[in-house]
């Protein structure tokens, strides 16, 4: 009989085997957790040009495969995946970078600039910290150290300037 921790370890590199098959989705969040007698495998993605719900199927489709090959050392699990969505979280310095010029709220876990809530645009982003344009703090370096979270803003009206289909 293996031990929980190393079903957790075998099920997140399972994790890390699919999202070599899809290499144009990111993996967002992923996090295996014992719940109820099961484990519970949660895996978000994004992908330029968005999620579709055949896409999520088609992951947790191919990940239960590939615990199901561990044999009599598979566990009972329970398998999720689903959108990062709209106002998708904001985790890595590449995640910055890829969303420049888009809406941003982020929260840190001291002030700056006695403030500790900031929105507006990503204006730029290093390896240190991400610079958002808010309308009262106005351009604000936020190192990543103390950002507590971050997420995206969704803006409807961005949707309407999209162009239509034929």
């Amino acid at each position: 009989m293996i031990g929980g921790n190393e079903i957790r370890s075998d099920l997140a590199a399972h994790v890390d085997a699919i999202a070599r098959l899809f290499p144009d989705v990111e993996i967002v969040k992923s996090t295996v957790v014992r719940e109820h007698g099961s484990w519970v495998v949660r895996v978000v993605v994004d992908r330029e040009g968005g999620v579709s719900i055949d896409l999520c199927e088609d992951i947790n489709r191919r990940l239960a495969q590939r615990i199901d090959e561990m044999g009599q050392n598979a566990p009972d699990y329970q398998i999720e995946v689903e959108s990062a969505g709209l106002e998708r979280q904001l985790y890595t310095p590449a995640n910055y970078r890829r969303f420049a010029g888009k809406q941003a709220k982020v929260v840190t876990s001291q002030q700056l600039a006695n403030r500790v809530e900031f929105t507006g645009p990503i204006v730029a982003a290093d390896d240190v910290a991400v610079v958002i344009d808010d309308p009262h703090a106005g351009a604000t370096a936020v190192p990543y150290a103390i950002i507590k979270h971050a997420r995206l803003v969704y803006d409807p009206r961005s949707d309407l300037k999209k162009p239509r289909f034929p």
